[in-house]
């Protein structure tokens, strides 16, 4: 081997070492690298899986039905009692909608769990909590109360399509209106009957306004003052749309209910018909009724180009608008559901006696009986007027309450303790005396509760939050917690111009791109 070649080994050999080493350096550098990049993401998902599932699942579907309204949030969040959704049924074959529901609604409180338990499991669920398979058993430990929330509730099938085509096709999601309704209803302890009156033609309650008493707690009942007593336990009187008039026998009877601290609700008919008796029981509390159907001339709905179709003013500091805002909308609509009567006030002797017209129109209000009769003004729509009625201490006590204050002057050693007696027994009798209110309500606006009205109209109206909240405003453990449902039906993208764009992508734009193509052309061409 040459002097050259000894030495050429010499110096290659160090560089061939220190460059393994550097090799060996990054390839346990990268190792590293790779083993902690893998250890990180091992660490995230493991704590992504620990958070609440309203964090970790966006709601992708078309009409959002895993989206919580404000209400629900507000709700959920002020939460203080421990509630289970037991689901008695097999979470594998639980309709994915509900499930995923089910998870994003527990997980708004701490104070909810979600347990599932299937009946072929455990079969005597059913018997113990007398309920059906594909249920949510709704518990409450802290008040013993228990409610039953059906998957039908929630999933609510489309019948007409069903019948006509023979496939299931579900048309609403009512997650959150039925289980909020159900928690409210297990923790409160509280719930009201409504009895309608029947014999005069009346009409019944549509299935939206039924739908928003039943998840506020009220039940309904019929009664008939001509052949019974009102029941002791009726806690509001509704009078629906009478096509004849109350008899003088009932009108006492009604009164007597007000005065003892009833409420009573009257929605007239459109139908014009002479009413004496339901007249005067409206001038008790102010109200006089006015000739004509009214519409007006100022709020009325462009596109029904109808002054009977329009929006009343919703006075925003009465009860009947809690939660809305001076940008709410009232529609009446004045055509097949019936046109809207109108009320004005007359002067009241009884100052106990408060009156809160809280829909009226605008001052450019009009009632028309004829093209050549018609009167203008602002007229009343909906009103209530609650009355405070002082209830004294009976006889009995206060005989009882003289006799021992007599006894004790008789007894007493000096006028001083005679005195104390008597300011003893007057503050006993003061302190017996009680208050009550009654609500009298009377709308005269009977489409405000129309069905295909409110559903047609949607959120974009609040006829059925206005009635809810007057009549709840006289119940204090009553909230008018009322979540609609949401369609389920897909809504396609339509555009109102057609033509328009149409012409824009199918002409304008391909124009100009050969426009500017021929221009660049024509300058590089010159170059």
């Amino acid at each position: 081997m040459s002097e050259k070649t000894r030495k050429n080994g010499k110096t290659k050999a160090p560089a061939q070492r220190k460059a393994l080493s550097a090799n060996r350096k990054n390839g346990l550098f990268s190792a590293g690298m790779i083993a902690l990049v893998v250890a990180v993401v091992i660490i995230f998902n493991i704590a992504m899986s620990q958070l609440p599932t309203a964090y970790t699942q966006l709601d992708i579907s078309n009409t959002q039905i895993y989206s919580m309204s404000d209400t629900t949030k507000e709700y959920m969040e002020a939460l203080d009692t421990d509630v289970e959704l037991l689901v008695l049924a097999s979470e594998d074959d639980t309709d994915t909608r509900i499930s995923t529901f089910l998870r994003k609604f527990a997980a708004l409180s701490d104070h909810v769990t979600l347990t599932y338990k299937d009946p072929t499991e455990y079969p005597s669920l059913l018997t113990e909590y007398d309920c059906d398979a594909d249920s949510i058993m709704v518990l409450c430990d802290a008040t013993g109360n228990q409610t039953n929330v059906d998957f039908d509730d929630i999933l609510v099938l489309d019948w007409y399509y069903y019948y006509y085509y023979g496939t299931t096709s579900y048309s609403e999601f009512d997650g959150e209106g039925q289980l909020v309704s159900a928690i409210d209803q297990v923790v409160s302890d509280s719930s009201y009957t409504i009895y309608l009156t029947t014999n005069h033609g009346e009409s019944s309650l549509g299935s939206e306004v039924t739908d928003l008493l039943t998840k506020s707690h009220f039940g309904t009942a019929e009664v008939s003052l001509l052949m019974e007593d009102l029941p002791e336990d009726c806690d509001v009187l509704l009078i629906n749309q009478p096509t004849s008039d109350i008899t003088s026998e009932e009108l006492e009877i009604i009164r007597d209910y007000l005065a003892s601290g009833g409420q009573v609700e009257l929605i007239l008919a459109s139908q014009d018909f002479d009413h004496p008796n339901l007249d005067a029981l409206m001038a008790d509390y102010g109200l006089e009724m006015v000739d004509g159907y009214v519409g007006d001339e100022s709020r009325y709905m462009a596109a029904s180009q109808s002054y009977f179709v329009f929006f009343p003013e919703l006075d925003t500091s009465s009860d009947a608008a809690d939660g809305l805002s001076s940008d709410s909308l009232v529609l009446i609509y004045g055509s097949y559901a019936g046109y809207a009567l109108g009320m004005t006030t007359t002067d009241l002797e009884d100052d106990t006696i408060d009156l809160d017209t809280f829909l009226t129109t605008s001052d450019y209000g009009i009632a028309v009986v004829d093209e050549n009769n018609y009167t203008e003004g602002e007229f009343i729509l909906a009103a209530t007027a609650t009355q405070t009625i002082t209830v004294e201490s009976e006889d009995e006590d206060a005989d009882s309450s003289d006799t021992e204050a007599e006894t004790s002057d008789t007894e007493a050693e000096d006028d001083d303790s005679a005195s104390s007696s008597d300011t003893e027994a007057e503050e006993d009798d003061e302190e017996e005396d009680a208050e009550i209110t009654s609500r009298f309500t009377v709308y005269s606006c009977a489409a405000l509760l129309d069905d295909d009205i409110n559903a047609s109209y949607g959120d974009s109206i609040v006829n059925l939050q206005v009635f809810m909240n007057n009549l709840t405003a006289g119940f204090e453990e009553v909230s008018s917690i009322s979540i609609a449902s949401k369609s389920l039906e897909v809504t396609y993208n339509t555009s109102t111009n057609a033509g328009m764009w149409s012409l824009l992508y199918v002409a304008v734009l391909p124009l100009a791109c050969l426009a500017l193509g021929f221009f660049r052309w024509m300058k590089r061409r010159k170059l």
